[in-house]
């Protein structure tokens, strides 16, 4: 047997070095995105048009759990999660056969819409990079895009390079206004020769004797003279050349984005910067993706002749690695404390060193199932691996002590062992089958969380089983080798502490025989018990116990999001930012920032917009966590004029950082939806906690409707289409065609000049060709001014505006919660309007009924399982009564330390009912040994317990102190999530040990008399 666990220790340790590390468990959720692009079109438009019709298509798959749209302008995005469980390559090729039968409802001119998976990892880069060189920013954006992109995306662990900033380069054929007028040119005309002129189409296969060739037209442009050299019709039957009309310009698109970089590390700033984010491959190792992204900048300089610069300015590696290595420094540590416990109760070395060898035979060999499952090395599965430690701790620690037991009545060693070891057998794999009735259910949890509690449950019911084979096998066998034949007590601290635990047993039988004199006195013990209990219950119900999703875990981040009124360009919003980030730059925590002009997200864009990334330094080199920081730059940045600026700190857990409070409104009416929202906010804002409360919907940019008279557009032989392409060529320009240069190619875009459309009336004045001579617009149409919503959200196909707010530190978000669901009944919605919650609020409703049903399970399996060891229906429920006992510390130890009840938290309570009933384990499994040898049952409990007081303070302190480095906060990442769990741990353990000892003989004292009386044969068996 040893050279069989020797096997999956040698596999085990090799599979350590090759396990990928990452933060938290690669989550797989099945969402579909269904893009289509409606050119032109404003909002209302896409959403009647376009995502409606997609929304009842795709209605009707199986498994769908909710259905997200945004309509913006130009852009429908229907956004479709499906249940967990459901697989994402069915769920695609369902939503595209769904799509493909409504292909004909949609309008001409929309693009076929494009369905794809959602992969979670995208939204957060694990390396972030500036590229920087001396040259035309065009230029350096093309190497940006084809050269160190296309090196990086080589990478494995790498999934793919977005770029962020830069100027990208464009062939603009820009008309001055009087010029078209003059002329009478018509610029889709223009598109279309401008596309009839570059073309490249092949001919086929020209057959000769003997020889076959292909045969194509090369008509594409080769160089900008081609392009101006254009014949293009003019009105009068004139033909003239098109850089006579146009100018041909080789510059840059319009800029819409725009990216600020500054690096106080580098001490570099940079005005117009490119922002490369690397993401990672979904299964790839975020700390080995980062080191080779890393590796490879100076070979890309190299190869670029050194005249570009690439700046690593954050990656997730070390927060990863840290985290990894803390928690790991935890399991060690908690290795170490259990030698110093069984050295301070054994006294001697030696069964610390059986201790050293047998905890690495569980531990270690675990990693190669962790291979073989696809478990990564992360803070939940090493959570997961440092709680097992603490079941294997238990395990021998009662393995140990009652083999030493047996050596001090005069077995040796070989003897010893064996009936030591055998004597436990049942209190050992009970203890053992419940943590695993605990944990197994786990990994069954549904939604995201239940996800990431994957690799936790799992890694624990792996470990815990290979600690029931080390328990039976490696402990025994190293006790028969290594303890000595007799036990000496030569040492003067040897009987001293020999003396002190017997002194202890003392006391303790003393004070359970003047608890079992009675059976008042014990139903009294009982009694004080509840009472004390129910007032733990209190904590929870007068708020000393808040709760909310996940304790933010501090990663070294924040986020800035900055919104000015309509009508701001992306200059003035660049000026606005100038002050935000010199303001931010002050605080000394601060490492560098990245501001992104006119973009926040992907729905919220806009050139009045900008989202600031801050990076601060590593949590250990700082005095304030993110949150202090965040409040701190919350206040000093509120006095800047006209802008609407909210700080977060931006979780680990969380990714960037999303609101932890989360809602919809619903209904038909935007307008009726609008005046509710104002009333939710207006009173959110009376409620001291909630900060930075925004709303999904914003008021529409002043937007210029232009309504043809289709009666002047038929006279003049034209038509709608053609007005409107008129318009959009004169606004925004039409991308006629395709330059190619130096095998890469790059759009011509037709428009006006710039200075060619300043004012309304300028807009009214564009030239439209016809038949007759040019005429203005305002003679086919009507121009005026309107307003609306720049974007119309729907959730499960109504209408819908999200209400997100951040929070203080101290206002815990279960309070939140019930702040906004008392709002919600105070609020008059009209018929077919409602309030229903979203993102981590619904998510943190899911995870508390998730736990508690899994809570309930693992009790039911515990008890099953226990009857059929114990074979009895009774006793089962008793050892379950500690479970209750353990929730008085946690409560208690909750309210004391100012910790919620958080995933980790409950996770941590689930985690106790596998733990705490070993206790009543150990006194009824020796209890019943002895009454089968025909011991009363008071006799019984007076022999069982103080003989067993021992073994449990022994394995109950190794598992409290295996759990203080994770208790007391040791690490510097990821501390957050590892200290919650170690606190409520530490309160439930100590709770129920103390109270084990008497509730537990207290109860089988007045069970016991019953039976006596009943079925005396029984109770005393011959």
């Amino acid at each position: 047997m040893t050279m069989f666990l020797s096997v999956f220790l040698i596999f085990g340790g090799m599979a350590y070095y090759t396990l990928p590390l990452s933060l938290f468990p690669d989550v797989k959720m099945p969402y579909i995105f269904v893009q289509t692009i409606y050119e032109g079109s404003a909002p209302d438009v896409i959403e009647s048009q376009i995502t409606k019709r997609i929304e009842d298509a795709i209605s009707s798959i199986g498994d769908l759990r909710e259905i997200t749209s945004y309509s913006m302008e130009s852009l429908s995005l229907v956004s479709v999660q499906f249940n967990v469980g459901k697989d994402e390559e069915v769920a695609l090729s369902e939503v595209k056969d769904k799509i493909d039968q409504i292909l004909n409802d949609l309008p001409d001119g929309a693009n076929k819409p494009i369905s794809q998976k959602l992969d979670i990892n995208s939204f957060q880069p694990i390396v972030r990079v500036t590229l920087e060189g001396n040259m035309p920013p065009t230029e350096l954006y093309t190497i940006a895009e084809q050269a160190v992109s296309d090196s990086l995306a080589q990478i494995e662990d790498v999934g793919q390079v977005n770029i962020v900033g830069g100027l990208q380069r464009e062939i603009r054929v820009e008309f001055d206004k009087m010029l078209v007028f003059e002329n009478t040119l018509s610029l889709p005309q223009i598109v279309d020769v401008l596309k009839q002129a570059n073309v490249q189409i092949p001919a086929g296969s020209f057959k000769q004797p003997g020889q076959e060739l292909s045969a194509r037209t090369f008509g594409e442009f080769t160089s900008l003279e081609e392009i101006e050299d254009i014949d293009i019709s003019v009105g009068g039957g004139e033909v003239k050349k098109l850089g006579q009309l146009a100018d041909i310009k080789d510059t840059h698109k319009t800029v819409r984005t725009r990216t600020h970089v500054l690096d106080k590390t580098n001490n570099i700033k940079v005005d117009n910067a490119i922002l490369l984010n690397i993401i990672r491959t979904p299964n790839g190792n975020t700390v080995q993706g980062v080191r080779d992204v890393v590796a490879r900048l100076p070979q890309i300089e190299e190869e670029q002749g050194n005249r570009i610069r690439l700046t690593v300015l954050s990656d997730q590696a070390d927060f990863i690695q840290n985290s990894v290595d803390d928690t790991i420094s935890n399991v060690i540590l908690g290795i170490i404390f259990t030698g110093i416990i069984l050295l301070f109760f054994l006294h001697d070395l030696r069964s610390t060193f059986i201790v050293a060898v047998a905890m690495p035979f569980s531990i270690i060999s675990t990693f190669m199932i962790m291979q073989y499952r696809g478990i990564s090395l992360n803070m939940m599965s090493l959570m997961g691996l440092s709680t097992a430690t603490g079941v294997l701790v238990s395990n021998s620690v009662v393995v140990l002590e009652n083999i030493f037991r047996f050596k001090e009545t005069g077995h040796n060693r070989i003897e010893s062992a064996a009936k030591g070891t055998s004597e436990v057998v049942v209190a050992v794999l009970a203890s053992a089958l419940t943590n695993i009735c605990v944990f197994f259910p786990l990994a069954n949890v549904s939604g995201m969380v239940g996800m990431m509690l994957q690799d936790f449950a799992l890694t624990t019911v792996i470990a815990t089983v290979f600690s029931i084979l080390v328990s039976f096998t490696v402990t025994p066998m190293l006790a028969s080798l290594v303890l000595p034949e007799s036990i000496k007590k030569e040492w003067k601290i040897s009987l001293w502490l020999e003396e002190m635990f017997k002194t202890w047993e003392r006391w303790y039988r003393s004070l359970l025989q003047v608890m079992l004199k009675s059976r008042w006195r014990c139903v009294f013990v009982c009694f004080a018990t509840f009472g004390v209990f129910a007032l733990s219950l209190l904590l929870v119900r007068f708020g000393f116990v808040a709760f909310e999703l996940a304790p933010n875990i501090d990663g070294g981040a924040l986020n800035i999001t900055v919104e000015l009124p309509q009508g701001y360009d992306i200059e003035e919003t660049a000026a606005i930012l100038e002050e935000v980030e010199s303001r931010v730059s002050e605080y000394p925590e601060v490492l560098n920032i990245v501001t992104t002009l006119g973009q926040v997200s992907f729905v919220n864009q806009g050139v009045n917009q900008a989202q600031v990334a801050i990076k601060l330094t590593d949590r250990q080199y700082r005095n304030r966590s993110n949150m202090l920081i965040a409040t701190d730059m919350t206040r000093r940045l509120a006095d800047i004029p006209g802008a609407d600026i909210k700080v977060n700190a931006a979780s680990a857990f969380g990714g960037g950082g999303e609101a932890p409070i989360s809602f919809y409104l619903q209904g038909q009416d935007m307008d009726v939806l609008e005046e509710i929202t104002a009333e939710f906010i207006e009173k959110m804002h009376e409620v001291p906690g909630f900060i930075n409360i925004n709303k999904s919907s914003r008021p529409g940019k002043p937007e210029i409707v232009i309504r043809p008279d289709r009666k002047k557009v038929s006279e003049e032989g034209l038509s709608v289409n053609l007005l409107a392409l008129t318009m959009r060529a004169a606004v925004e320009g039409i991308e006629a065609t395709k330059y190619k240069d130096g095998g890469h190619e790059y759009d011509i875009r037709v428009t006006l000049k710039d200075d060619a459309l300043l004012t309304y009336e300028d807009l009214k004045s564009v030239p439209v060709a016809t038949s007759k001579g040019s005429r203005p617009l305002s003679y086919f149409a009507d121009v005026e001014f309107t307003t609306g919503f720049n974007l119309v959200t729907r959730v499960d196909k109504l209408k819908t505006i999200t209400v997100s707010s951040y929070l203080l530190p101290g206002f815990p978000q279960g309070s939140a919660q019930s702040a906004v669901n008392q709002i919600a009944e105070s609020t008059d919605f009209p018929i077919g309007y409602k309030m229903s919650w979203g993102g981590n609020a619904r998510m943190m409703q899911e995870t508390v009924s998730d736990m508690l049903r899994v809570f309930i399970l693992a009790i039911v399996l515990t008890y099953m399982v226990l009857a059929a060891i114990l074979e009895s229906f009774i006793q089962p429920l008793l050892i379950l009564g500690t479970v209750p006992l353990a929730l008085i510390g946690v409560l208690g130890i909750i309210a004391v330390t100012g910790t919620t009840m958080n995933m980790a938290s409950m996770l941590a309570i689930i985690m106790l009912v596998g733990i705490v009933v070993n206790n009543a384990i150990l006194i009824l499994d020796y209890m019943n040994q002895l009454r089968r040898d025909g011991v009363p049952t008071r006799e019984a409990l007076l022999t069982a317990a103080p003989i067993k007081l021992k073994p449990i303070l022994m394995s109950n302190i190794a598992t409290v102190l295996g759990m203080l480095p994770m208790a007391v906060g040791i690490g510097s990442s990821g501390v957050e999530m590892r200290q919650a769990m170690g606190l409520v741990s530490i309160g439930g353990i100590l709770s129920s040990t103390v109270l084990t000892l008497f509730v537990i003989p207290a109860v089988e004292y007045i069970l016991g008399k019953k039976v006596l009386k009943k079925r005396p044969k029984k109770e005393l068996p011959a």
